[in-house]
């Protein structure tokens, strides 16, 4: 807490129920602090929703080197299970955890977080000056853990107060706040800046586990708090667009939105600008500790990720981007991946006037039978634009052109669907454009399809729908044509 002002009378932390200054803040994780040092366990998973106690929890094993292991709320059971093993993890910090996960539930709480203790006997290996283990929850299999130092992440932090220079401003976070992206730029970039950051319930912002179920309370919150700051992934900007499509004004709060997460088009971030959003993308991964670029006033092209931060440092090798500077420590229990002096992040990218355009993942590149390179991220996030789509599967590995399964938002009409897809070929060269497509209704669509984030996972959706992307190629399925889900 030595970089805050822990004296201040200035609104620190709010919530729906209440408020902190910086000095009842410091007050409170001095406290939680305090029994952290009692403790001779070192590793301690953080399992709840976005609340004052979350953060409390963040600063004080910060402040006392403990391990701290915060999970989201929407992992699977099995999820949970394998990383409170996996990580070997002696305390848990919860509401409420089943007892066959847990061994006692200890007496000291913050505010209505528990302690429950659990009798492990695996020690993990993990890499010396780990703070955090941010776990993403993959493709398909277990989550992974990163493990991250304390230093690198308020880097990462100081550099955004620096580059965004918005002293004092108040952030609603929107994201859960065991995202990387939204606990260092949402929680410790405004309190380095004297800001405020405002936290509510999945629930009180409409969220059902992942989705967002109830977009009005999402709205509402934004309305009520009037922030200065907010972070999106793109699906979220979406939602506030269509919303302005529909009505809804922007607060005249805001002043600058951040979006990551995953490509955005430079369609749907001008028109966001066009009613007032002043958005700005940025990129970044889990491995190089969250944010590596962004776009700023001033120093803005919504092409692009934007300019490279100052706590970090990229190059391309053969295309792909590598990033140095602050970088992750290892991944958990793989020794051999310690201690990197860089991560080549798997990412496509170009550099023009400094600022930096990601193409694609170079996994997912599909290389046409005419021998074009493809990146289909490329041409999804244009879709996704269109406001049409829940999800967008562009498929063409080895094959003349390009076709593409799409999930619709609610009922378009096929013709509004074809004109679309019209006006987006007509901007792509003749090998990339969709020649043929399907939509799949999303009525039972398998949940594991989908990321967190809202996009569908590319491995596992060709598989689920391989003898529908066959048939688009083999037997001549018309265009549009619709298919449900098995």
């Amino acid at each position: 807490m030595s970089q805050f002002d822990t004296s201040s009378d200035a609104i620190a932390l709010e919530w729906q129920e209440g408020q902190l200054t910086y000095a009842a803040l410091s007050e409170q994780v001095t406290r939680v602090s305090e029994w952290l040092n009692t403790r001779e366990e070192t590793r301690f998973a953080l399992i709840a929703d976005n609340s004052p106690a979350w953060i409390i929890i963040d600063l004080a094993c910060k402040k006392t080197d403990k391990i701290l292991i915060p999970l989201p709320l929407y992992f699977s059971a099995s999820q949970t299970e394998h990383v409170l093993l996996d990580a070997g993890v002696e305390i848990v910090f919860a509401q409420h955890m089943p007892e066959e996960l847990v061994d006692e539930c200890l007496e000291f709480s913050v505010y209505d977080i528990r302690t429950y203790k659990r009798n492990t006997s695996v020690t993990p290996d993990i890499p010396a000056g780990t703070g955090k283990i941010t776990f993403t929850s993959g493709s398909t299999g277990e989550p992974k853990g990163v493990c991250l130092s304390d230093v690198s992440q308020d880097n990462v932090a100081k550099s955004l107060v620096s580059a965004i220079n918005l002293p004092a401003a108040k952030h609603l976070c929107l994201l859960p706040l065991p995202t990387l992206l939204e606990n260092i730029a949402g929680v410790y970039a405004p309190l380095l800046c004297q800001g405020t950051v405002v936290v509510r319930s999945a629930a009180q912002l409409g969220f059902s586990g992942a989705s967002l179920t109830e977009p009005a309370r999402f709205l509402h919150q934004i309305d009520s708090v009037q922030p200065d700051t907010l972070i999106l992934v793109p699906e979220l900007l979406l939602l506030l667009v269509n919303a302005c499509i529909k009505g809804w004004v922007t607060p005249g709060s805001l002043k600058f939105v951040a979006v990551g997460g995953a490509h955005t088009d430079h369609d749907l971030i001008e028109k966001a600008r066009a009613f007032g959003l002043p958005v700005y993308q940025g990129y970044g991964l889990s491995e190089g500790v969250s944010v590596t670029t962004l776009n700023l006033p001033g120093q803005d092209e919504p092409h692009s990720v934007g300019k490279v931060l100052g706590h970090t440092h990229l190059e391309s090798s053969n295309g792909e981007l590598v990033v140095s500077g602050s970088v992750f420590l290892g991944y958990l229990n793989n020794p051999a991946s310690f201690y990197p002096d860089k991560v080549v992040t798997g990412d496509l990218a170009t550099c023009s006037n400094g600022f930096y355009f990601v193409e694609g993942r170079k996994k997912n590149i599909i290389v046409s039978s005419l021998g074009r390179n493809i990146s289909p991220e490329w041409i999804e996030s244009r879709l996704y634009a269109t406001g049409l789509f829940r999800g967008v599967l562009l498929a063409g590995e080895g094959q003349p052109f390009c076709i593409a399964v799409l999930i619709p938002r609610g009922s378009p009409e096929s013709s509004k669907i074809a004109q679309a897809i019209t006006a987006i070929n007509q901007t792509l060269p003749d090998y990339a454009r969709v020649k043929n497509w399907r939509l799949a209704g999303c009525s039972h669509a398998p949940h594991t399809l989908f990321t967190p984030n809202g996009k569908l996972r590319r491995a596992d959706a060709l598989r689920y729908f391989a003898s529908l992307i066959n048939d688009m190629y083999t037997a001549g399925v018309p265009a549009g044509e619709s298919y449900e889900f098995l």
